[in-house]
């Protein structure tokens, strides 16, 4: 799973764990949509406390979309929704930061707009947004890929065809998600990154508490508290200088067993290169793809997985899970919400305890 239960906070609240985030072209070219996944398995008891994933939001909690556009890996335009209500039907607020009040934690910015979950609001000279319980839009084999990686790990057993039994782990699951349609003019019409936070209301002050910029990261090489504490607590800027090592460790160990390479360490550190900052790249005069072509943005249906774990390990790695079937054709795009399962088929990835 992307960015799901990556540390012991979101373990215990699922609305401040990020699962995913897509950036994509919009119908209109002079605007994006930007979609951030919240709560995962929500509905459904959690793996790690018992009890049931949140399906609503936190209510006074900064739910963000951040944007780098002058390359500094810090944001430079924020769109930030914020909650009411702990039942349904809440409603949010969204405000709009720019220049140093986008990086300035007790900003309180331009109020844009106003709406309630479960309900499409256009927002003047914005564009829609949506916000509620929709379908997981993750496809991938989890639980076999975090089996295939320990092998390599922990017993220097490689085998590529274990990678993906064509299980989808979250095929049957829903998450909370926020989807808004965003005018280039209001963030950047040249190259610029993305990533998304949460941050929690400490006495008028905003205290990122999650992040989540390019998917898989923190599930593969960032899962123990401490990294995790570190990577949700701070900007992408600093990434390299926290994160390259461990990445350049573990590609290392992989190519090795792997035999994908005969320079295993110096294919850990383009690894580690390509990584950081964590943000994902998009660039508003090309279409929308996260493929071996490039990476530009992300769309909902892209196989990020097959890219992202080829990339890492540079050896074919398939998922051979099929996109959703029931992501929408017209905004919001997401998945409607899905009946939930009453078995104990839903599985997750043995993780770190913390």
């Amino acid at each position: 799973m992307s960015h799901h239960f990556d540390s012991p906070e979101s373990r215990q609240d699922s609305r401040i764990n990020i699962c995913d985030i897509y950036l994509f072209n919009a119908d209109d070219p002079q605007k994006i949509v930007a979609v951030m996944t919240i709560s995962p398995l929500a509905g459904l008891p959690s793996p790690f406390t018992g009890q049931p994933q949140w399906d609503t939001f936190r209510p006074e909690t900064a739910y963000e979309f951040r944007f780098d556009t002058d390359g500094d890996a810090k944001s430079d335009v924020v769109f930030r929704f914020v909650f009411q209500g702990d039942a349904n039907p809440q409603s949010w607020s969204l405000t709009y930061l720019s220049g140093e009040a986008a990086r300035d934690h007790h900003a309180t910015g331009q109020e844009l707009g106003q709406g309630t979950v479960n309900e499409v609001a256009p927002i003047a000279n914005l564009g829609r947004i949506w916000t509620g319980l929709a379908g997981d839009p993750f496809f991938l084999d989890a639980v076999a890929a975090r089996v295939c990686l320990d092998n390599a790990i922990q017993n220097n057993v490689w085998d590529a065809e274990s990678f993906s039994t064509g299980a989808s782990t979250t095929g049957a699951t829903n998450v909370l998600a926020i989807v808004a349609e965003l005018p280039l003019d209001r963030i950047s019409n040249t190259p610029f990154g993305f990533y998304a936070t949460v941050s929690a209301n400490d006495h008028g002050h905003w205290t990122q508490v999650n992040r989540c910029g390019k998917p898989n990261f923190a599930a593969t090489f960032n899962d123990n508290p401490e990294g995790s504490l570190r990577y949700n607590s701070t900007d992408p800027d600093t990434d390299y200088d926290n994160f390259a090592q461990p990445v350049i460790s573990l590609v290392t160990q992989i190519c090795h067993v792997a035999q994908s390479t005969d320079r295993p360490a110096n294919y850990g550190q383009m690894v580690a290169n390509w990584s950081f900052p964590d943000v994902l790249p998009f660039n508003p005069l090309l279409p929308a793809s996260f493929g071996f072509a490039g990476i530009n943005g992300r769309r909902l249906q892209d196989d990020f997985g097959t890219v992202v774990y080829t990339l890492f390990f540079n050896t074919l790695l398939q998922n051979k899970v099929p996109p959703p079937i029931d992501l929408r054709t017209e905004f919001p795009y997401i998945a409607p919400a899905r009946p939930l399962p009453t078995d104990s088929s839903v599985g997750v990835p043995s993780r770190q305890e913390g």
